[in-house]
C-alpha cells in the first residue's frame, strides 16, 4: 500500500508539471539479463492507454488508465513491455502483461519512461 501511495503521489507531481530532470547519475541501470530490464517500476500517466499483445500490434488485450501500475519489463521502438502490479481501473488482472507505448508511463520518481535507459528486448 505504501508503494502504491508513493505512485500516486508522483502521478500528481507529473500532472503538476513538477517533472523531475533526469542526470546520468539518475538514469535507470540495467539488469544483469541482456534481454530485459526487470523491475523498473511504473506508473500510467494517462487514460485509455491501449495495452497491445506486441509493439505496434493490432489487437488490444484492455485499457489502463491513470494510477495503474506495475512494471516495465523492457521495451522495443519505443514501446514498452509492461506487467499490471494490481487490478487496473478497467479490471484488467494483476499480473496481466503486454505492450504500451513508453510515452504512457513515468517512474516513481517522475520520470517519463522515454528519459529512463530500459534494455531493448530486439
Amino acid at each position: 500500500m505504501k508503494r502504491y501511495l508513493a505512485l500516486l503521489a508522483m502521478v500528481s507531481a507529473v500532472l503538476g508539471g513538477t517533472l523531475a530532470t533526469v542526470s546520468p547519475a539518475h538514469a535507470a541501470t540495467p539488469a544483469p539479463s541482456a534481454s530485459a530490464a526487470l523491475g523498473v517500476d511504473a506508473v500510467i500517466v494517462a487514460n485509455g492507454v491501449r495495452l497491445r499483445s506486441s509493439p505496434g500490434g493490432s489487437y488490444v488485450i484492455g485499457l489502463l488508465y491513470y494510477g495503474d501500475y506495475g512494471q516495465i519489463l523492457g521495451s522495443s521502438n519505443g514501446w514498452c513491455r509492461f506487467r499490471l502490479g494490481g487490478r487496473s481501473s478497467s479490471g484488467l488482472p494483476a499480473g496481466t502483461t503486454g505492450w504500451a507505448s513508453c510515452s504512457y508511463f513515468a517512474t516513481e520518481e517522475g520520470r517519463r519512461m522515454s528519459e529512463v535507459s530500459v534494455d531493448s528486448l530486439e
